[in-house]
């Protein structure tokens, strides 16, 4: 990682192209979240600690994206060139109900959206075309905001008594994953982990994580590939196998469908960039 930023988008500019962010260093730190949208082949590092003191450090690269902390420190794999969006997620501009489902939004949580994504891409059309201004900034970083909040501050509402799976639950399917991550796994022994009946457990688990079982283990196992490809002495086929995936045109596919590149294009980056 070869740059770094301790600030972020101050009010009328919130939402700003990563480029810009990371190499201006007169931007105010705000109190609230920040949302990292990389895109290419750029990888951003945030690290910093949570309310109770606890340290956490992420890596962030398309197609994920990660909700953070004000305060966060950010460095990027690109010198001049770091591509995609930073956008600082004020609570003030938010209805109490957004607000309140900010209280409760998980800090240094990395996840797959869709939606997310599709605003990178246009606000990357509307900067190139050169009609991205402040008022455009502003009005992108509400949207999400509202976004943010409603997708993803119910997930932590998640640990109430009275809805139908708990954080705990969900740190045991993690876990369950992770330790997995090489076998077939299938959405039958997840459900079992938490004592539910197949459609129910799917049913929940959307509800919680914002993505189906299935889906949810496949962006792991891209996860854990993208991870292992940062090492060059592990063969492509056997990083595929490790992840679990059954042939190596399966892992091809489903790390390029992700990502946006295939394994071999990801790993030339990744050498590339630590060159």
């Amino acid at each position: 990682m070869k740059q770094a930023i301790d600030s972020t988008p101050d009010h009328g500019s919130r939402c700003q192209p990563m480029n810009v962010a990371f190499t201006n260093g007169e931007l105010n730190l705000v109190h609230g979240f920040r949302l990292v949208i990389p895109t290419g082949n750029t990888v951003v590092q945030a690290v910093g600690s949570d309310d109770l003191g606890t340290s956490h450090s992420v890596l962030i690269s398309a197609p994920f994206v990660a909700v953070i902390t004000g305060a966060a420190q950010l460095a990027t794999n690109a010198d001049n060139d770091a591509k995609g969006w930073l956008i600082a997620l004020r609570p003030s501009v938010l209805g109490q109900v957004s607000q309140e489902a900010f209280g409760a939004l998980p800090k240094w949580s990395e996840s797959w959206d869709p939606f997310l994504r599709e605003a990178a891409d246009t606000l990357s059309a509307l900067a190139n075309a050169d009609l991205f201004d402040a008022a455009c900034a502003d009005a992108f970083a509400d949207v999400i905001s509202v976004h943010i909040a409603v997708r993803y501050g119910h997930c932590a509402g998640a640990i109430e008594p009275d809805m139908p799976i708990t954080r705990q639950m969900l740190a045991r399917i993690q876990a369950f994953v992770h330790d997995n991550i090489a076998e077939t796994i299938l959405v039958e022994q997840l459900a079992v982990l938490v004592n539910m009946s197949v459609s129910k457990f799917a049913r929940v688990f959307k509800t919680a994580t914002g993505s189906p079982p299935h889906l949810y283990v496949t962006l792991e196992r891209v996860k854990f590939a993208r991870a292992m490809l940062c090492e060059e002495t592990i063969p492509l086929v056997d990083v595929g196998a490790r992840a679990g995936f059954q042939t190596q045109q399966h892992f091809t596919e489903v790390f390029h469908r992700y990502t946006g590149v295939t394994p071999r294009a990801f790993r030339l980056s990744h050498r590339n960039s630590g060159n």
